[in-house]
């Protein structure tokens, strides 16, 4: 694969809001973006960013990205309530296949500008910046509260009023300076979360191909029905009936690429009623159907 750097251009519309420096005008802030739940589009090729620490926090839904060390790809999947981070020239991509829809925000941070970091004095700028280069995981978990004065930050910055660019930058500043305490994220996914959960999570891997009813989680973990949707919503981000669909919809990708199985054949593989029903689901996850998938994405 062949690197380059990448630089994305001011945009605001319904599913991709990107903000950049020469717009805001904040020191040591690149790009601040808010992408909403949207099919998503081309996927990102192999890049890097020079001098700058790319931070992707997850709202809702999931994003694989791969990072390159040597010829060695490792892949980091980021679920709602935890962070991702790239460092300045480090390799990264999202794959060569079409993500989930997931909501995220997207801070691009500029370490040259380590003495008047996003306007704090030289002092407190140049801790903030050696405090954000020694987080050395890749994912962390990170809670409620971030996110809500994530976004205030970034409402705020968008109006492009200097005042409440003020009060957005304070914000965003509080956001960045508590990220080193935050608990970085195990490598196995059943880590990641409370051994309950972690038996539903088993169970729907194991069921992935069967038509799997949320009370049967439930029964798998010994909560009742609400307790277990509000406790898988805690711990994952997403509600447990998005989380078995994007795991179907994983095996989907999978079965389209390596095998000659029909597109209907698929669907009832993995407990869907019709294969129309499968295609709507699809289709809305990655926003092309199974077949134009199949034809565009498997490799020869």
């Amino acid at each position: 694969m062949q690197e380059q750097e990448i630089f994305d251009e001011y945009c605001w519309n319904e599913h991709k809001k990107i903000l950049t420096a020469d717009w805001h005008k904040i020191p040591g802030l690149n790009n601040l973006s808010h992408f909403t739940p949207m099919a998503p589009g081309i996927p990102v090729p192999l890049h890097y960013h020079s001098d700058i620490i790319e931070i992707h926090f997850m709202v809702k839904g999931q994003r694989d990205t791969y990072t390159m060390k040597g010829d060695v790809l490792t892949c980091y999947r980021a679920t709602g309530n935890e962070l991702f981070i790239t460092r300045p020239y480090e390799l990264h991509t999202t794959g060569k296949i079409a993500q989930n829809r997931c909501e995220f925000f997207a801070v691009q941070l500029n370490l040259t500008a380590h003495d008047n970091f996003l306007g704090l004095n030289q002092q407190y700028s140049n801790a903030l910046c050696r405090s954000l280069l020694s987080m050395d995981k890749h994912l962390y978990h990170m809670g409620d509260s971030q996110i809500s004065m994530l976004r205030t930050a970034f409402n705020l910055i968008s109006y492009g009023r200097e005042a409440d660019s003020l009060t957005g930058v304070q914000y965003l500043t509080c956001v960045l300076a508590g990220l080193p305490y935050l608990s970085p994220v195990p490598e196995h996914t059943n880590e990641r979360v409370n051994t309950t959960i972690g038996l539903a999570l088993k169970y729907i891997e194991q069921h992935i191909e069967y038509p799997i009813t949320l009370q049967e989680l439930a029964n798998e973990t010994n909560y009742s029905l609400s307790r277990f949707k509000s406790k898988f919503k805690e711990e994952l981000g997403i509600t447990p009936a998005e989380y078995i669909t994007l795991q179907k919809m994983d095996r989907a990708q999978m079965l389209l690429k390596t095998t000659n199985s029909s597109i209907t054949d698929i669907a009832y593989q993995l407990g869907f009623s019709s294969s129309n029903y499968f295609c709507s689901v699809f289709k809305k996850t990655f926003s092309y159907s199974p077949a134009a998938y199949r034809k565009n994405f498997t490799q020869s």
